[in-house]
């Protein structure tokens, strides 16, 4: 029996398919690269090959040749695919490669000096903002600081566009118009920001906020939810981290100076949606954040008229039945100590307004199941 040929994980590019690439993998075969995604099955000669590197910093490695459609492009979609493809390549493409190398070296020697001069032309705030990516946490709370709401709300719309067609988004039925009729109620008094607010299909229990309002709730989430306290509960703690600039802050230090840059600009490269959707999907907040957002959630069920124990009492209910806390609460261990919190802020805080959403639960927990089905 022989073994399974080693492949690597691409995203493909071409005339004829999404600007957004779609998701592939790759293998050699021989003297071919055999590349699949999209419903194709593309083999190209090694020879026809040629490898470039992308983005605006030259750390994407692109593999392209001629379709008979016209261009077509890979880009590597990891540090792991690059030393894939360099280990299993053969060796007229390794050729090619020692001399991108190379070039690459070139490139890298100039980007500082060619950086320097490009933000000499920027703003003086936004050359001190570009700095961040040399620092962690400290500096990207001093540079979301800085940016103003009005860029928040650019990043956060740009993107929230570049994941669109990656969610499976639900825009009508009784689950969706409780996720906007509770998100509403909670931020109807938040100024600068225009929140909105999205259901997507997927099994996940996890919601995400983007910087500017942009809100997301996986239908796994409601899944595990008995009433809408819990799920107002949720919907105010991802409201907190938008509030508290949070989402921003985490962008900025995944990412680097290519936020700034979106930010200001309001447009992303090919390159930049790639790096986003792997920052999204390991958006984790610091222990103080996620403690920042738990208080703040409390004071926007108490100013909303809403009752805050569905928060607590969600949480650790699932932790009781799954062992762990959810996806949204899970970067770090310091779990029990912040349900302690939360439950003394109730204590302390006194009983809160319980004015009724009228939400039939039963009905959006149906409206998920239909869901489930199509």
């Amino acid at each position: 029996m022989s073994l399974p040929i080693p492949e690597f994980k691409i995203l493909l590019y071409g005339p004829d398919l999404p600007p957004s690439g779609v998701r592939g993998r790759a293998r050699f075969e021989a003297d071919r690269l055999v590349v699949q995604g999209g419903g194709r099955d593309i083999s190209v000669a090694a020879s026809r090959l040629s490898l470039e590197t992308g983005g605006f910093d030259g750390r994407q490695w692109l593999v392209a040749w001629q379709g008979a459609s016209g261009r077509m492009t890979c880009m590597l979609q990891s540090k792991e695919a690059v030393d894939a493809f360099i280990r299993l390549a053969p060796d007229e493409v390794a050729g090619q490669l020692t001399r991108t190398r190379r070039a690459l070296g070139r490139e890298k020697r100039h980007f500082t000096l060619g950086m320097a001069l490009l933000l000499l032309v920027l703003a003086l705030p936004l050359l001190l903002l570009a700095g961040f990516w040399v620092a962690a946490e400290p500096l990207a709370g001093w540079a979301a600081a800085q940016v103003s709401q009005v860029h928040e709300k650019r990043l956060g719309d740009v993107a929230f566009a570049q994941i669109h067609d990656e969610l499976r988004l639900i825009e009508t039925g009784p689950a969706q118009d409780a996720v906007e009729l509770i998100g509403l109620r909670l931020s109807g008094g938040e100024p600068g920001f225009r929140y909105q607010f999205h259901l997507a299909h997927d099994d996940q229990a996890n919601a995400f906020a983007l910087p500017g309002g942009h809100v997301v709730v996986y239908t796994g989430l409601l899944k595990q939810m008995t009433c809408d306290d819990e799920l107002a509960g949720v919907l105010a703690h991802e409201i907190s981290h938008v509030r508290l600039r949070h989402s921003l802050r985490r962008l900025i230090q995944g990412l680097g100076w290519r936020v700034v840059l979106v930010a200001a600009l309001g447009t992303g490269s090919q390159g930049w949606m790639g790096d986003l959707l792997h920052t999204l999907g390991e958006l984790h907040y610091s222990r103080e954040m996620e403690r920042e957002a738990d208080l703040g959630a409390l004071d926007l069920l108490r100013r909303a008229g809403l009752p805050a124990g569905g928060l607590a009492r969600f949480f650790e209910r699932l932790t009781q039945e799954s062992g762990q806390f959810p996806v949204l609460l899970a970067s770090h261990p310091a779990n029990a100590e912040r349900l302690a919190a939360i439950r003394d802020a109730l204590t302390e805080h006194g009983p809160y307004p319980n004015q009724s959403m009228d939400i039939d639960w039963a009905a959006v927990l149906a409206n998920v199941a239909d869901e489930d089905v199509k």
